[in-house]
């Protein structure tokens, strides 16, 4: 009789990066592998290329462990999808969360329908990145392909479909498209309406754990799988990350760092609408389907280390990139630089949404150089993510009870360290750095009845020093929050 432990696989499709890796049933990692997400010019994905990218990265895994994964659970990016054909290919690239071409179709459902009435009923706040907008510019500019559009598929959709032949999603993706109801969890047909759409056009929404299909023999034998293995749609990246990580009842809070950040307040009750509107921030259900959720969105994290990265440390690549910059922080003494950045390029998204703020260094001298610049983006990120936490507080009418950091920023030390400094309620990091792909696995298990809830990824406290601590707050307060959120005259 067999009696191996089933192994579970979980694959992240990243704006930047894929990731994937196979547990057991208690959450420990036995491989992982990574590949660079493919892209295309005009804020695309080529599609073909993301899916190879991921079957590889999932074949190495199978291949490292001997055998292949009993199920696999996919999660990612939210926003970013293609429209497919009736059977089931993609029409295009995948557009990506980032476009800024639907902006003109997303400020028109704001004008026409109500900002806030549609955050009451969807949980999001109009803007270029949600599949609405997309979908409207889609019907506006390229006639043709809507006309062909059997239905739509994120990202992480389209890998189960390749896997199973099958089409559906998970509700924390749904919620993030402008058409979907979380208080009665359907799709909204009022809204699809507005770009020519219906229901049928959208992709069946599966409950937390239900399998979408299962591995097909051919890609089983292409890709050695396990032919008959059920596949699930996880969820929204940031959410399923939270999970993995231990953060699931109200008054907890995760801070998701990667190429971007996302910050969320787990809470009981839906938040206030009217206040999270204002604050630019969205709502929903989180992973489980059960509790709610405040999600606020930060552009100016990973991206701005990349940044000083390109300009000034050249010459290197990959970990020896960010071992250079681990060193460049590490020449300055861990109090604050005396430099206040403001970390927008591109906008504010929340709170005080601010569409004209700009990426900023004030107080630079003669006397500071690259490290000043290095730790001063570490320091207004960190600052920035404690502004989006404390606005959630108020929102939701509790302070947090812990944030937990998590993601593949957390391996830089000095981060995670000054963002416990800065944040005044206790901080602990979550140890697995591909925390969404491990939450993804665990998903996967509740395929074969395993619970989703038994495992989790341990974290380690970060206690600062507290002088260091001292310093850091009273600067959030006099200079960082003085500067990107004056009081009114």
């Amino acid at each position: 009789m067999n009696t191996r432990s089933p192994l579970l696989a979980g694959i992240d499709i990243g704006t930047t990066h894929i990731k994937a890796l196979i547990s057991d049933t208690d959450g420990t990692v036995l491989a992982r592998a990574v590949r660079r997400t493919p892209v295309a010019p005009g804020y695309r994905h080529p599609a073909d290329g993301v899916l190879a990218a991921a079957l590889d990265a999932l074949t190495d895994c199978a291949d490292a462990t001997g055998r292949p994964p009993d199920a696999i659970g996919v999660t990612g990016m939210a926003e970013t999808g293609a429209p497919l054909d009736r059977d089931g290919r993609p029409l295009d690239d995948l557009r990506a969360w980032s476009d800024p071409e639907p902006a003109p179709y997303a400020h028109s459902l704001g004008a026409r329908l109500g900002s806030g009435t549609l955050h009451r009923a969807t949980g999001v706040l109009p803007s270029a990145k949600v599949p609405l907008a997309k979908w409207c510019a889609l019907a506006a500019r390229e006639p043709e392909t809507a006309a062909r559009m059997h239905t739509w598929a994120g990202a992480a959709d389209l890998l189960v479909h390749a896997l199973t032949g099958r089409l559906g999603t998970d509700a924390t993706f749904a919620q993030r498209t402008m058409a979907w109801d979380p208080h009665h969890k359907r799709w909204i047909e009022e809204l699809l309406t507005e770009a020519g759409l219906t229901t049928r056009h959208m992709p069946p929404v599966h409950a937390p754990g239900d399998p979408v299909g299962t591995v097909t023999r051919p890609v089983a034998l292409r890709h050695r799988l396990r032919a008959g293995a059920p596949v699930v749609v996880a969820g929204h990246d940031h959410l399923v990350g939270a999970w993995a990580a231990g953060v699931r009842t109200a008054g907890q809070v995760a801070d998701s760092m990667g190429t971007a950040e996302a910050v969320l307040t787990v809470s009981a009750t839906p938040p206030d609408h009217a206040a999270a509107a204002e604050e630019g921030m969205s709502w929903g259900r989180h992973a489980n389907g059960e509790h709610y959720i405040l999600l606020a969105g930060m552009r100016g994290s990973g991206v701005l280390v990349e940044w000083v990265c390109d300009r000034f440390l050249t010459g290197t690549s990959g970990g020896d990139r960010y071992a250079a910059f681990e060193r460049l922080v590490r020449s300055l003494p861990a109090t604050p630089t005396g430099l206040v950045l403001t970390p927008y390029p591109g906008g504010r998204s929340a709170p005080r949404p601010d569409p004209h703020a700009t990426l900023d260094l004030r107080g630079l001298g003669l006397g500071h150089g690259p490290a000043d610049l290095a730790r001063a983006v570490l320091e207004g990120t960190a600052h920035h993510a404690r502004w989006m936490a404390d606005v959630q507080a108020t929102v939701c009418g509790a302070a947090p009870d812990s944030v937990t950091l998590l993601g593949g920023s957390t391996r830089l030390r000095p981060w995670t360290e000054l963002k416990a400094a800065v944040c005044p309620w206790p901080t602990r990091v979550c140890a697995e750095p591909e925390a969404p792909a491990l939450g993804a696995a665990h998903w996967a298990g509740a395929a074969l009845g395993f619970g989703p809830a038994a495992p989790t990824a341990p974290s380690d406290p970060v206690v600062p020093d507290p002088a260091t601590a001292e310093a850091h707050r009273a600067f959030h307060h006099d200079r960082f929050l003085a500067a990107v959120a004056p009081p009114p005259p």
